[in-house]
């Protein structure tokens, strides 16, 4: 069954892939106290969108989205500077204990996600040095800004009382016709089993007759799934619709999907008690964000930076 969230492309806000038409030379374009950045290192982290062929070297220089995106890079540099300086260092071993997190709650296979990378045009190297820098980056501002964030009782309680109900999750009882885009035929496949549906064929049959998900032989049946768990997609797509009714076929990374929905049960509000720490945590990511952009302003200000482009 495949209808968690989407793989962890968070991170992928540091890892921007290269599509690349031409033989370009290497050269340095950035400092950064004492690291340099050049262009084949821009290239692997800046996602460069080329409607034609480059002629040279300079044309590529000037590419706008590979200047707008060179200060998102030296943030990131100077964010690894920081961790070194501190002392903050994420092991290869806690890297894979993510990426293997990942493709569990994914229910996919090391193959299946390196497919999926290779639509994003990411490289499966690029995007573990991403869950390297997002965990970086995360204990650098747990470290420096976290510390200064002082939440009391009162601000937790008041938190509560506007932001409780985001804190309620809905569980979908659902049924799933899911085609993998393994397949050859998969779009025309799930098309197929959508007609046959309109016609009027039963949710069960074409379940047991299409779907490659493991729930086909109950006839598509998936049992409840909580709201959060759920593709934002394939979620939006259960928004004003009536049990007993079915989606469209929608896509997704991992192929074609139409949903039935059974019946909907919506949960509780969790006491003080219970969401006490999730809203601390939330509280403090949340400033340390807001205070993220300054953070970095001191770093630059505090640091040597030579553009060369």
């Amino acid at each position: 069954m495949r209808i968690l969230p989407k793989v962890l492309f968070v991170v992928a806000s540091f890892v921007f892939a290269t599509t690349c038409y031409c033989e370009v030379v290497d050269r340095i374009i950035a400092i950064v106290n004492d690291d340099i950045i050049t262009l084949r290192e821009a290239e692997n982290f800046v996602q460069v969108e080329k409607k034609n062929e480059f002629t040279s070297v300079d044309e590529y220089l000037t590419n706008l989205k590979l200047r707008e995106r060179l200060d998102f890079f030296i943030d990131a540099l100077l964010i690894k500077q920081q961790a070194k300086k501190l002392k903050i260092d994420v092991s290869d071993k806690e890297v894979e204990s993510i990426v293997e997190n990942i493709k569990k709650q994914n229910l996919i296979t090391e193959i299946e996600l390196k497919e999926q990378l290779k639509r994003e045009n990411i490289t499966y190297e690029n995007f573990v040095e991403g869950i390297r820098l997002s965990v970086l980056r995360s204990r650098v501002l747990g470290r420096v800004i976290s510390p200064e964030v002082n939440i009391t009782n009162a601000d937790l309680k008041l938190y509560y009382d506007r932001h409780k109900e985001e804190y309620v999750q809905e569980e979908y009882h659902l049924g799933q016709i899911f085609v993998s885009n393994q397949r050859n035929d998969a779009s025309s496949r799930a098309q197929n089993a959508y007609r046959l549906l309109l016609q009027g064929a039963s949710f069960e049959d074409m379940a047991k007759q299409y779907s490659d998900d493991p729930s086909a032989n109950q006839g598509g049946d998936i049992g409840l799934v909580k709201g959060g768990e759920v593709l934002p997609a394939l979620r939006e797509s259960l928004k004003g619709l009536a049990p007993g009714k079915y989606t469209n076929v929608i896509q997704t990374p991992y192929g074609f999907h139409i949903l039935k929905l059974i019946e909907i049960q919506k949960g509780d509000v969790p006491s003080f008690e219970t969401l006490k720490d999730k809203m601390h945590e939330r509280i403090v990511s949340e400033e340390s964000e807001k205070r993220y952009k300054d953070y970095i302003n001191k770093l630059r200000q505090a640091s040597y930076i030579e553009v060369k482009i």
